[in-house]
């Protein structure tokens, strides 16, 4: 069993989800208030597209929750290749995304468009909140692509992981992931969108 005190392990789009054994890292404006401010030591600002966030071959383990949906197509891209960069070899990455399937499979089970665009995170019902309105557009909440499983296992293929599974809450053989994972995020809405979670090795 991994040394908890000595391993590096990376919590990146961590929001308010913080591990204490885990450098955790967001980039939402918040963040930059908060650093500021100095009111979460063990919250820090890092952008995963723009560079890698530590040495290259440094990183233990490096946990992504709910983050790649709000990226680009291409932008997705840059950041698994700078996670992949940060890993040590052996090193693990667990990432969980929302399922463009299980949304499609449950339009398809209820007919009820409107339940699959609100569940897509593209788009708004409304307006009329401005401040909700500029967060969407001008925040990090809006959903910029969606993810089935091939879809995922091809991006992380092209970045240049091999060593690939399907995964679930906490079934990872390294017990530090227990600290930040959250079961919600793997099965959403009581379990009727259940999400896109794979485990890579490098």
């Amino acid at each position: 069993m991994m040394n908890k005190l000595k391993s590096k392990n990376f919590h990146i789009g961590s929001n308010i989800t913080l591990g204490k054994n885990w450098i955790n890292i967001d980039n939402s404006p918040i963040i930059i208030l908060k650093n500021f401010l100095s009111i979460d030591k063990n919250l820090k600002f890092g952008n995963i597209v723009n560079k890698q966030l530590c040495s290259s071959n440094e990183a233990d383990n490096i946990y992504l929750s709910h983050v790649l949906e709000h990226l680009t197509f291409e932008d997705a891209d840059k950041a698994l290749l700078n996670i992949y960069k940060m890993l040590k070899k052996g090193g693990f990455l667990r990432i969980v995304v929302p399922s463009l399937k299980s949304r499609i499979n449950l339009y398809l089970k209820n007919n009820d468009g409107d339940e699959l665009l609100g569940s897509l995170g593209i788009c708004l019902k409304s307006e009329s909140n401005f401040l909700k309105k500029m967060r969407f557009y001008f925040g990090l909440s809006r959903h910029k692509w969606m993810y089935d499983e091939i879809s995922l296992k091809k991006k992380l293929i092209k970045s240049g992981f091999s060593n690939l599974r399907l995964c679930s809450f906490g079934d990872s053989k390294r017990n530090i992931f227990k600290e930040i994972e959250n079961k919600d995020r793997f099965l959403e809405k009581n379990g009727s969108l259940p999400a896109v979670a794979i485990e890579a090795i490098k």
